[in-house]
């Protein structure tokens, strides 16, 4: 079962203060933490989706660089990295079982991401998504079918929430409130930080 990750990376993060991508997270990046998570879940194919300080993230990940690619239009909104990274694999000619839609701010355990693509295989859904206490959580696994209809998310038509409205996800009830983390203040970032046992260190 080929499992493609789309890591949606090109934000502004303007009410973070600084990129999300490049936060001290453990003696890593973030962005790189949630790159070492899917290359120790069953993901076989990664996409770093890039905008705001391209070179500055690409930098940060030394050889996982490999895995970026560059959404020109990222200024305009979520869904256009979104489609960029979707499109980004059926250039690559991957054709994937399932799909990993991740966003930076949303960091995820590999175990999370793994459980997850089980369900999907197993349930024979179009999409899956962890909640926790009756709450929709994250990362979303979409089946591989589905490839063409991200390729073709637009901001206006709402991204990623039009996909999940037209296949409904299985909500998966899982006891970890890591699927909750937003990180979308600084505030929000040491409760995070303890919740998946990382320090906020110096950059590696």
């Amino acid at each position: 079962m080929t499992v493609a990750a789309i890591i949606l990376a090109g934000g502004a993060s303007r009410r973070m203060g600084e990129p999300k991508p490049l936060l001290p997270w453990g003696g890593r990046t973030l962005l790189a933490f949630e790159v070492d998570a899917l290359l120790e879940s069953c993901a076989d194919e990664i996409i770093v989706v890039t905008g705001n300080r391209s070179e500055a993230v690409r930098r940060s990940l030394g050889d996982g660089a490999r895995y970026c690619v560059f959404n020109q239009q990222w200024g305009q909104g979520r869904a256009t990295s979104l489609a960029r990274g979707a499109r980004a694999l059926i250039e690559r000619g991957v054709t994937p079982e399932a799909i990993v839609v991740q966003n930076v701010d949303q960091p995820t355990r590999a175990e999370i991401i793994d459980m997850l693509v089980r369900e999907l295989r197993t349930s024979g859904a179009d999409a899956v998504q962890p909640s926790y206490r009756g709450k929709a959580g994250h990362p979303v696994v979409l089946a591989g079918a589905l490839l063409d209809e991200l390729a073709a998310v637009r901001e206006e038509t709402m991204g990623l929430r039009a996909v999940i409205e037209a296949h409904p996800a299985r909500l998966i009830e899982v006891d970890d409130p890591v699927v909750r983390i937003d990180l979308d203040t600084p505030d929000t970032l040491d409760e995070a930080r303890a919740l998946l046992g990382v320090a906020g260190v110096a950059r590696a």
